[in-house]
């Protein structure tokens, strides 16, 4: 029988970054140009959440400025210090948690990106739900 896979065997590159004033063309320009469906967004060097494909689509959906609307106005912005309760929607788990659990949490919250946490509990990464599930289709268990 093999060991569980983790989150963490599902970390396999790292998200373009985009800063929390750049605009939603700078956006949709990043994820087009690195063949993505969600950046990491920062303030200075701290991550504070997830443009996706689904955010940008509802503020193009709403009418928004390509050139004038900013990531902050659109992006799943994301609370890190475990130690409050999370306010905001998106999801971060540690990098030790277990494949399945991670993807039964994504269901249920209705996301396909959560963000990857590390030992001190900052954040180290994101995993889409595709690359969970590539990393389950090497277990023994499913051939």
């Amino acid at each position: 029988m093999s060991e569980k896979k983790t989150i963490k065997d599902a970390i396999k590159r790292k998200f373009p970054v985009i800063n929390i004033d750049d605009t939603l063309r700078t956006a949709i320009g990043l994820m087009t140009k690195a063949n993505v469906s969600v950046l990491a967004v920062k303030v200075r060097e701290q991550l504070v959440g997830l443009v996706t494909v689904s955010d940008v689509v509802f503020s193009l959906a709403n009418g928004n400025d390509m050139d004038t609307t900013r990531v902050s106005s659109f992006m799943t912005s994301c609370e890190f210090d475990t130690r409050q309760e999370t306010r905001n929607p998106g999801i971060q788990l540690d990098e030790n948690e277990d494949a399945i659990s991670a993807i039964k949490v994504m269901y249920e919250a209705g996301v396909n990106h959560i963000i990857i946490s590390g030992n001190q509990g900052e954040p180290i990464g994101i995993v889409s739900s595709l690359e969970l599930i590539k990393v389950l289709s090497t277990e023994e268990a499913i051939a």
